[in-house]
């Protein structure tokens, strides 16, 4: 183990031989099945909700959490830290690897993964890029614009249309929410997944989020955020963080309730014969 650690140049991460599974009931007709590497370091034990009933009539509404853009209903959180080998008074972790998954409500129904991928980009984008500004960061690029407007204008020389480009683009850059273009399309376990990058130069973190669908109006999400310190993202750590998201995704597992009782008679038949 100690070569282990050397070999690799830090202590921590998920330990893919050390497997916790948990399970969560959705609207009684999914289950999710969650096989992931113990938390590191360990998680305190809570309450534990094993069913969501998320299409009942305004309990979405009700129950939701937010987070800049993002209405949420959390299902279930796992984080893995790293260390250096060595610990100084100096040093802290260098940085962490966290998932989030989570139950999101569309404003409008979809019925493909292609679809899901472009509504969920075009409300990211719409509401950083909003007329109206509110709470939560919502329309907070059309605010950076509207201060570099302002800027230029209490100008004696006003800014060339050159340079007030220049200067929004560096401000949305900085401080903003660039626009999400582009997501993939993925499988993992025979479900269909959709998948893009969240990364704000300002923030020494970077997001992955996969989101499948539950229905033409609600879908999970798989959040993946990476946390640095002391921007310690050209480490061994960091690679193999990347690394890791494939086997961890490998982890999450949805299946109908009525494809599980089909399994099941089907199990219990081939033993009685």
């Amino acid at each position: 183990m100690l070569m282990k650690k050397i070999l690799r140049g830090y202590r921590g991460g998920p330990d893919f031989n050390n497997i916790q599974k948990e399970h969560y009931y959705l609207d009684e007709e999914l289950k999710l099945t969650v096989a992931l590497p113990v938390c590191n370091p360990l998680k305190q034990p809570k309450t534990k909700i094993v069913n969501y009933p998320f299409t009942a009539a305004n309990w979405f509404e009700t129950n939701y959490s937010q987070i800049r853009h993002s209405k949420y209903i959390p299902i279930h959180e796992s984080y893995w830290f790293y260390w250096p080998l060595m610990r100084t008074p100096m040093s802290d972790e260098l940085g962490s690897l966290r998932l989030n998954i989570t139950i999101g409500k569309l404003a409008s129904p979809v019925t493909s993964a292609k679809e899901l991928g472009h509504a969920i980009l075009k409300e990211y984008n719409d509401y950083y890029n909003s007329s109206s500004i509110g709470k939560y960061f919502k329309g907070h690029n059309t605010e950076l614009i509207n201060e570099i407007e302002a800027h230029s204008a209490r100008r004696a020389t006003p800014f060339s249309d050159e340079e007030k480009q220049h200067h929004i683009e560096s401000n949305l850059l900085n401080s903003g929410f660039p626009e999400i273009s582009q997501f993939d399309e993925c499988t993992f376990n025979n479900i269909e997944w959709i998948k893009y990058t969240e990364i704000r130069s300002n923030e020494t973190k970077k997001k992955y989020v996969f989101a499948t669908q539950l229905n033409e109006k609600y879908y999970l999400m798989a959040n993946f955020t990476f946390d640095l310190n002391m921007s310690q993202n050209d480490k061994p750590w960091y690679k193999d963080a990347n690394a890791a998201i494939t086997p961890l995704m490998e982890g999450i597992m949805l299946k109908h309730i009525e494809s599980l009782k089909e399994d099941s008679k089907l199990l219990n038949s081939s033993a009685d014969s």
